[in-house]
């Protein structure tokens, strides 16, 4: 960080950096209100069209693996192109995609609708690390990824209170239709109070080149992030959590109606205990990073364990009827699946910002994260549909285990690197 730019006025650049964190992380939870919307519109939409779990995941699954890709292809331009503009324009098409996918009754032009708005949604994460980055140090990353992970957990749990709300008093296509009409108004918002980086407030600075030599280095910083181990065990570790928080995300609802025996509004104002765990879980591994100076295995490895006795807990729970202990065991997946995601997706990128690759190394993680989202959505519904429950119980504790392994894999090359 330009110490230069510190001294010249410190109360206008402390100013700037609040204001810059305190919009970036309104405007990614804000994301949300168009993301994990459907998520509590399920149980409605499957009672009003008769399609089976099966058929509605593919409408989640479509989102999943269009927002992977674009992950990783935004990822790579947010280091090219300004965050402003990219984010702002992302903002609106998903406002726009949520009003037309609220007026739709067919599952084709839902599953199309919901594919397509994987890609705005897309915008956000890798373009906004990047501004982080270029206004903190990489030394704070512990104590930022503390701080601004849980914006989208926050998101999480306004946008499933919000849809619940809708759907009950106005039906589940307002769920869509409000949320998207947030979102363009908030684009004004977000142009208006952000900068890209501190050059422009303090040297005035607002164009950024995009010659070949820009695309070149950030080529050579690519190559370099690829043959870095730590970033390749991230990614890995990103793919296999992206499993089971977006199974709990999109599933979670649905498994308080059928297993708990609740309404959708009920379900939907109790399945915030999903995403509040989830943000606990991410400033608990925050911290612990900070304290741990930058390792992220041991908090990986703490956190995949967690997952693996609270899977195989609503198992037994549900054998004995144990609904109260149920709960407790759902928020225990819930903590260590949202945390364990958020940490390496903040702390990881942030770690690189003088490689000049952030966007893109963020990018990449959320492209592993929801790949296996993607992945695991549809199966989750398909496993449902054949053995129930249990089934799903089984999948989630196989995945923890093997990002238990992958931690004890960086555990001995940390070792053997010293």
């Amino acid at each position: 960080m330009d110490e230069y730019l510190q001294e010249t006025d410190p109360l206008l650049w402390r100013y700037w950096r609040r204001r810059i964190f305190l919009i970036c992380w309104v405007t990614y939870a804000l994301y949300y209100l168009g993301r994990v919307n459907l998520a509590v519109a399920i149980p409605e939409i499957r009672t009003q069209f008769h399609w089976s779990k099966a058929s509605v995941g593919l409408i989640g699954s479509a989102f999943y693996w269009v927002y992977a890709i674009a992950q990783f292809i935004n990822g790579q331009l947010g280091d090219l192109f300004s965050a402003r503009k990219f984010i702002a324009i992302g903002l609106a098409l998903s406002g726009l995609l949520n009003l037309l996918f609220g007026w739709q009754g067919t599952l084709w032009a839902m599953i199309l609708l919901w594919g397509l708005n994987g890609w705005p949604q897309a915008t956000g994460w890798g373009p906004m690390i990047k501004t982080l980055s270029r206004w903190f140090p990489p030394e704070q990353k512990g104590k930022i990824t503390a701080l601004f992970a849980p914006c989208y957990v926050a998101g999480n749990t306004l946008a499933w209170a919000l849809g619940g709300w809708l759907i009950a008093s106005a039906g589940w296509r307002f769920a869509f239709w409000i949320p998207g009409g947030i979102l363009l108004l908030w684009t004004a918002i977000w142009y208006w109070g952000v900068r890209d980086s501190p050059e422009q407030i303090f040297r005035g600075e607002t164009r950024q080149r995009h010659d070949r030599r820009s695309r070149l280095r950030l080529q050579q910083a690519l190559l370099t992030l690829l043959r870095t181990p730590l970033f390749r065990w991230g990614a890995g570790t990103c793919f296999l959590s992206g499993m089971i928080k977006d199974g709990l995300t999109l599933w979670g609802p649905t498994y308080l109606i059928e297993k708990q025996g609740m309404d959708v509004t009920m379900a939907a104002a109790v399945a915030v205990i999903i995403p509040i765990a989830g943000a606990l879980g991410a400033v608990t591994a925050g911290g612990l990073v900070h304290r741990l100076r930058g390792r992220e295995w041991p908090v990986v490895g703490g956190l995949a364990l967690l997952i693996v006795f609270s899977v195989l807990g609503l198992y037994w729970t549900g054998l004995l009827g144990w609904k109260r202990v149920a709960l407790l065991m759902l928020t225990g997946a819930a903590f260590g699946s949202h945390g364990m995601n958020a940490l390496l997706m903040t702390s990881l990128p942030l770690s690189l910002g003088p490689r000049g690759a952030v966007s893109s190394a963020a990018g990449t993680f959320d492209f592993a994260s929801y790949v296996g989202g993607g992945l695991s959505v549809a199966l989750v519904g398909a496993l449902q549909d054949w053995q129930g429950w249990n089934a799903v119980y089984g999948w989630w504790s196989l995945v923890a285990f093997g990002i238990g392994l992958l931690a004890l894999g960086e555990r001995k090359r940390e070792k053997t690197s010293k």
